[in-house]
Formats: C-alpha cells, structure tokens, sequence
C-alpha cells in the first residue's frame, strides 16, 4: 500500500506530461543593437556609462577631443564676418574719406572754370582796344573748354563713387556670405558631435572604446540596447506556415513572462531550413522549419536577448 502512494506524484506527473499541448513554434529573443559612434575620428577623453546602465534619450555617453573642432568654428566665423564686410562695402558704396577726397578736387576745378571764364572775358576786351592777338584769345577760350571738362568729370566721378556696386558683385558677395554662414553652421554641428548622446532610452549592452583611445565612424563606443528594439526569431513547422500571416497577433510564452505577452508578426520567410542548433532537441532534429520574426507588443519588457520563448496563436489556437 505504501508504494503505491509514493507512485502517485510520478503519474500525476507522467499523466501532466500526457496532457501537455506542444507550442506551434519555438524560438527565441534578439536585440537589435545600436553602435554608437562618432561622425569623426576623435580621442576618447571620457565614457559616462558602464555596462548594463539604463539611459534616458538624451544622456551624455561619451565626450571627446574638442579643440580642433572650436579652430574650426572660429575659423568659419571670422570667414562669414569678412564676407559680411566686404557685403556691406559693395552696397554702401566709397568710404566717406574718399568722397571728401572727390569734393574737394571738384571745388578746385570750379576755381579753376570760373578764373579761366574771367581770363577769357579779359582778353576779349583787351581785344577791342588791340591790345590783345588772336592767340591769346584762343589760348584764354581752350583753357576755359579744359576747365569745364574737368569739372564735368569730377561731377561724373563723384556721382559714381555715391553708388553702391553693380548688382553682379552684390550678388556675388551675398552668394559668398551665404556659404561662409553654412560653413559656420556646419563648424558648429560638428563641434557640437564631439558629445554622444543616447539617441532614445535603453540599456548600455558593452563599452567598446575607453578613455584615450580613437572613436569614430568604424570605431563605435558603445553597443546600445534602445528600450523595446527586441525581435522574436521563431521557427515554424510547414504545417502551420500556412497561418503565419504578416500582421497577425501571436502568444508568447516565456519564463518570467506575463501572461497574455502578445507579439506581431513582422517577417515570414519563404525558404526552408533546419532547425538551428539554439532550439535542437530530439524531438525536433532533422526536420524542416520556416523562420518567422515577430516584434513583441508594448509592455513585454521582460523578455532579454536570448530567451527561449514558446508561441501559439492568439486565444490559444494551435494549428
């Protein structure tokens, strides 16, 4: 009598074991990982994380050298305020100092007309008494032609000096402030990339590069685990590929999952394969499967890269 009751915990289990419904498909959790790099090569001056830090957006994760990087800056700045000055030269035309300059020489000429129209007028007159030759009067009316040209140049040449450039050169001028102020911006981008940001919240998976050494674009710092970027590698028996379906909701079953984890099918596959060696068993060897990926819902924050997970239909149908 005593032995039978001692083989009663081992049938109820054998008699569990019988009732037992196998999942549709097994598989299991993987991260889709972010690298963070620099968009330069750069020295490492410091790493503000450590493995398996939770982040928020934002966070700073690393700094590095800045100094070549504020040269840059400074340097496009000075740049774009010397094109803005030679701008604003163009369109205001010559510096006072220069005009002043015309005016005067101007002010000397019309001396000059009026003295040569007296002298001219005084040789007319000596003339009639005869007292004056033909050639001085002649020399008297060619000084007064000479002075009156002057005069009219000086006037052109002031007129001129008034105004700003021609509108090529202003166009051309603008045209060189416009790139000078994008280099600058550009400068100031990339200084401001000299400190890595988390781009959303997450999980520091591995520090790659520590203080010292050179980051970059092919030298990333940190392998980054964004909040949520897990897919479900499932592998699916041809019998039941015909209900994997692009959008249809699947449960997931896990240690440690809640349960009612939901995931959605993001990725059917249209070649066959052998089971992989992550989920080989006996009862699974040698057999054809079909690789479907499914993106767990919102809310399955418990499921790690690595995980083995079971899955069936939603509402527990099961081809």
């Amino acid at each position: 009598m005593m032995d039978w009751i001692c083989m009663l915990p081992v049938l109820a289990g054998l008699f569990s074991a019988c009732g037992t419904t196998d999942p549709l498909a097994v598989g299991y959790a993987e991260g889709e990982y972010v690298l963070l790099a620099p968009i330069e090569t750069a020295r490492l001056v410091s790493v503000e994380l450590r493995k398996g830090d939770r982040i928020r957006a934002g966070a700073v994760v690393a700094t590095l050298e800045r100094r070549d990087a504020e040269i840059a800056v400074a340097e496009a700045d000075a740049a774009m305020r010397n094109a803005a000055a030679v701008l604003d030269n163009l369109k205001s035309g010559k510096r006072p100092e220069e005009i002043a300059v015309i005016e005067a020489s101007l002010n000397s000429a019309n001396a000059q007309a009026k003295e040569a129209v007296r002298a001219y007028e005084r040789q007319q007159g000596l003339s009639k008494g005869g007292f004056a030759s033909q050639a001085n009067i002649d020399a008297a009316q060619t000084q007064v032609e000479l002075t009156a040209a002057k005069v009219a140049e000086l006037k052109a040449n002031l007129a001129v000096a008034r105004l700003p450039a021609r509108a090529a050169e202003i166009d051309a001028a603008e045209s060189s402030l416009k790139r000078a102020s994008a280099n600058l911006e550009n400068a100031q981008w990339r200084l401001s990339q000299r400190t890595v940001l988390a781009p959303a919240d997450g999980e520091v998976a591995d520090v790659i590069l520590r203080n010292g050494e050179l980051a970059g674009p092919q030298s990333p710092i940190i392998s980054f685990l964004p909040e949520g970027a897990i897919k479900l590698k499932l592998y699916v028996p041809e019998r039941a590929l015909s209900a994997m379906a692009i959008g249809r909701k699947l449960q997931v079953s896990c240690d440690g999952c809640e349960p009612g984890t939901l995931a959605t099918i993001s990725f059917v596959s249209s070649e066959p394969e052998f089971t992989p060696p992550v989920i080989y068993s006996i009862n699974n060897r040698q057999k054809l499967v079909y690789l479907v990926e499914a993106k767990p819902d919102a809310g399955a924050i418990r499921l790690r890269p690595g995980q083995i997970v079971d899955v069936n239909l939603e509402n527990g149908e099961v081809q």
